[in-house]
């Protein structure tokens, strides 16, 4: 089965269960501790895939990583994936259910790159600007690229802003590369 398309029925399936409880904000953090564990240990993604080790063994070793950092509910779902044998589905079920949350909340994730890290005031900037523009709350993610120079990058959905020096450099070497030195004159 498609990774996408089990992603997407769980992540749909517990964040309507957790809309139901009204349990939708603790399964979201719950689900982005879970990715950002999930992507910074290997052997923890190693061990999801792993179909050498046994169900069993796997559930005690999520209730020990999992067991009082999650929701009861989170915890819940994570053993049932367990027991399904979608374990390995885990980090891309808990990246679908961000998606979905954010949009359930009317959140959009805007990507910030600059050589510097931007203060709080020109975070705010930004922010305020891009809420007015997309009339949605913004997730605001500063990143460095030293490479742009100067100015910024701006990334939405399938969108992009691109105000950096290194873009105006790149045009700058495509016009010359168009100009004709050895045009004959008469």
């Amino acid at each position: 089965m498609n990774h996408s398309l089990v992603a997407e029925r769980y992540a749909m399936a517990l964040l309507e269960l957790s809309i139901e409880k009204g349990l939708e904000d603790a399964v979201y953090q719950d689900n982005l501790r879970i990715a950002r564990i999930c992507k910074s240990s290997r052997d923890l993604s190693l061990f999801l895939k792993s179909p050498i080790i046994g169900s069993d063994k796997k559930k005690n070793i999520i209730r020990e990583i999992f067991g009082n950092q999650v929701h009861p509910i989170t915890l819940a779902y994570l053993l049932i994936m367990v027991r399904k044998k979608r374990e390995p589905f885990i980090p891309f079920i808990a990246k679908k259910l961000i998606d979905f949350y954010k949009n359930y909340k009317n959140i959009l994730t805007v990507q910030f790159k600059s050589p510097v890290l931007p203060d709080t005031a020109i975070k705010k900037q930004v922010v305020d600007l891009m809420a007015k523009y997309t009339k949605k709350e913004i997730d605001l993610n500063p990143e460095t690229d030293e490479s742009l120079i100067g100015g910024f990058v701006l990334s939405w959905e399938d969108k992009q802003y691109d105000a950096s020096i290194r873009r105006e450099i790149d045009n700058l070497h495509r016009a010359i590369a168009r100009v004709n030195l050895y045009k004959k004159r008469l």
